[in-house]
């Protein structure tokens, strides 16, 4: 049988943030294919915050989740294929999924067991993508990807650049290609 996993676990995470609440997983640190640090595994699971402003170059598809998170105040990167999840779950609510192993169980395309994607670019398939970006081209807590706190001197009131922006020094849109 087909596993419901590549097609249930984007769909929680997109329910999730939605309601501006926190994602987070709940994975088998030991299963093939897993690239998390080993030192924060627990019992052999290991839970991950995958929320907007926790990770960097996040990528999600039917093979698996990829992203940068930082551990201890270092950065690492994480891969976690998709038969390796075993949970997302809302933070704040604590409503979410979990996934058992079922007898059968197979993943589209052999996608279970991927090979991450080269670390510093995040693996791109089909089409364009939107990635926020901050306005003056500076990482900001308000919006930038690096939510590492520091403040922005832009003044609120300026006008957007060209090409649109978010305005108020909060995210832009751009279309990737």
């Amino acid at each position: 049988m087909l596993s419901k996993r590549p097609y249930l676990v984007p769909a929680f995470y997109d329910w999730i943030v939605d309601q501006g609440h926190v994602p987070h997983l709940v994975v088998n640190a030991e299963a093939d294919g897993v690239m998390v640090p080993t030192a924060f595994v627990e019992d052999g699971h290991i839970q991950l915050n995958i929320g907007p402003s926790a990770v960097r170059d996040f990528h999600m598809d039917r093979s698996g989740i990829s992203f940068e998170a930082r551990f201890a105040g270092q950065p690492e990167r994480i891969h976690v294929p998709m038969h390796a999840i075993l949970a997302i779950v809302d933070r704040d609510s604590g409503q979410g999924a979990t996934f058992p192993d079922e007898p059968g169980e197979t993943f589209p395309e052999g996608e279970g067991a991927a090979t991450p994607p080269p670390a510093g670019k995040p693996e791109r398939k089909g089409g364009p993508h939107l990635r926020a970006v901050p306005d003056s081209g500076e990482e900001t807590a308000s919006g930038g990807p690096n939510r590492s706190g520091n403040s922005s001197d832009e003044d609120p009131d300026d006008d957007p650049p060209p090409g649109g922006g978010g305005g108020k020094g909060g995210p832009s849109l751009r279309v990737i290609k």
